[in-house]
């Protein structure tokens, strides 16, 4: 593939300071600043742990509940704040990070707030109800969060590809306004949908049995929430047509979506799910490609306009990418044209007319 221009910045960096440090920041001190508060009316002794039927089944410090919380809390905050300023050249990285930057927030202060209110006051720790209605509200309140950060990420800027695509790069014949759509249904291959199954089946089991070791519903909640969201994205339509390269999820989202104009060059190469996007679905892989990869090998891979890449694997991609790369060359003509249109329009070459 051939480089189209230099890199320009990230986009939306006042977005990503403010989702994804500001924000997180902020939720954390005020938590601690709640927690601080509540620290002298809590018990000697105060509950750690709560086991079947919600009884108390291991207590400690004050210390000792605080610490776990609040240093995975701080780890978490500061690695995705490193991750919120220097990854997000595109719309999924960028959402995914500031998400979980702002949602991973809410989530620690929730939970440790939540510990320490349930023993407020209390004179035996044992007596401390389990703290499950709290760790709902948190989850719900951290996934909620989450999702808007990341709707407030900011949408990929316009960046029209100027280089002409590559010679070398395979193209589909079409007349000037002949049309062509071409549509194929990307999915796991029979090995991994027997596989999954077996794996699904072991999921299920598993969810059933830590919910009712747990005694929570919450957790069973959690898990089975994580499955669905995780089956939406193992069967995808792949369309390429003159608007350029939509990957939609079987209910019609997630969508991933590369437009015509932003195409460098399109081609095809052989990706191993595991060893590059480390699994299967709607990915972002190390050096930020982004990937809908629901089983390896044979892909249409996408170079676009400002450093971004874009694979899906599906079947015949070689016609997918021929016929992209030619409606990305109609692009750039369609906007050529239009170009030197406002350019006699707005002061250029003038229309000449006779005189009598």
């Amino acid at each position: 593939m051939t480089a189209d221009a230099p890199r320009p910045p990230l986009p939306h960096r006042t977005r990503a300071w403010l989702l994804g440090v500001a924000v997180p920041l902020a939720v954390t001190a005020a938590a601690w600043a709640l927690v601080a508060s509540w620290l002298p009316r809590l018990p000697e002794r105060v509950a750690l742990h709560w086991g079947v039927g919600g009884v108390v089944d291991r207590v400690g410090s004050a210390g000792d509940l605080v610490t776990v919380t609040g240093v995975s809390g701080g780890i978490s905050l500061v690695v995705l704040a490193v991750l919120s300023l220097r990854v997000g050249r595109t719309a999924l990285t960028r959402r995914t990070v500031l998400g979980l930057a702002s949602g991973t927030a809410v989530f620690f202060g929730g939970l440790l707030v939540t510990m320490v209110a349930t023993q407020v006051d209390l004179a035996d720790a044992t007596a401390a109800e389990a703290p499950d209605l709290g760790l709902t509200l948190t989850v719900v309140a951290a996934v909620l969060v989450g999702v808007a950060a990341g709707a407030l990420a900011g949408p990929d800027p316009d960046l029209p590809a100027t280089a002409p695509v590559p010679a070398s790069a395979a193209r589909t014949p079409l007349a000037g306004t002949e049309r062509a759509v071409w549509i194929r249904t990307a999915g796991p291959n029979a090995v991994l949908v027997r596989w999954g199954g077996l794996a699904l089946a072991l999921y299920l089991g598993l969810s059933a049995w830590v919910a009712v070791v747990a005694a929570s519903w919450l957790v069973a909640l959690v898990m089975l929430g994580t499955l669905l969201l995780l089956l939406t994205m193992l069967v995808w339509q792949v369309r390429v047509d003159a608007s350029g390269l939509t990957a939609r999820g079987a209910l019609g989202w997630p969508r991933q979506h590369v437009p015509a104009h932003e195409v460098v060059e399109a081609s095809t190469r052989r990706v191993s799910p595991s060893r590059e996007f480390g699994g299967w679905g709607l990915r972002t892989a190390v050096n930020g490609t982004v990937g809908v990869v629901v089983r390896g090998g044979e892909s249409i891979a996408v170079e676009r306009s400002g450093g971004r890449r874009f694979v899906v694997t599906v079947d015949d991609a070689a016609t997918g990418a021929a016929l992209l790369n030619t409606f990305a060359e109609r692009a750039r003509a369609t906007a050529g044209e239009r170009s030197a249109d406002r350019g006699r329009t707005d002061g250029g070459e003038q229309p000449r007319g006779r005189t009598a």
